[in-house]
């Protein structure tokens, strides 16, 4: 991902510089994970995520049939098989996907826009003498 998208990841990233107690990310380099098991969506965007989401489809290919994933504003309509990929601004195109019979997952990686306040402020802890933030000063950002 970082050679395909550097910039987003390199966005992604400055979140993961100042994680609570400076754990490391178990889905670098995103904040997030989302496991969807047999789920059908009505047409969302997701306005907290931040840039871009990562999509893997889990399916029994055999046995299962339908659950594409569209994206209405670009006009796309993705039969996606098992181990595929994709990547897109979830908070700014609106997508769901259809019925489907068999079984169906998805893992869905992202990070939230509502981490901006972590860094400005450590989302008004910041100053607070019974807790030691690293936040944007202190990180450099």
């Amino acid at each position: 991902m970082e050679k395909i998208l550097p910039g987003q990841v390199e966005e992604l990233k400055m979140y993961l510089e100042v994680l609570p107690f400076q754990q490391a990310s178990a889905v670098y380099p995103f904040t997030g994970c989302v496991l969807n098991i047999n789920v059908t969506t009505q047409v969302h965007r997701d306005p907290n995520d931040k840039e871009i989401c990562l999509v893997i489809a889990i399916t029994d290919s055999l046995n299962c049939e339908g659950g594409e994933l569209c994206l209405m504003e670009p006009g796309l309509v993705l039969a996606l098989r098992n181990g595929d990929v994709v990547v897109f601004p979830s908070c700014k195109i609106s997508h769901f996907n259809l019925h489907f019979k068999g079984r169906r997952a998805s893992l869905v990686f992202q990070s939230d826009s509502r981490f901006d306040d972590w860094l400005k402020d450590g989302n008004g802890w910041d100053g607070n003498i019974y807790i030691r933030l690293c936040t944007s000063r202190d990180a450099g950002l």
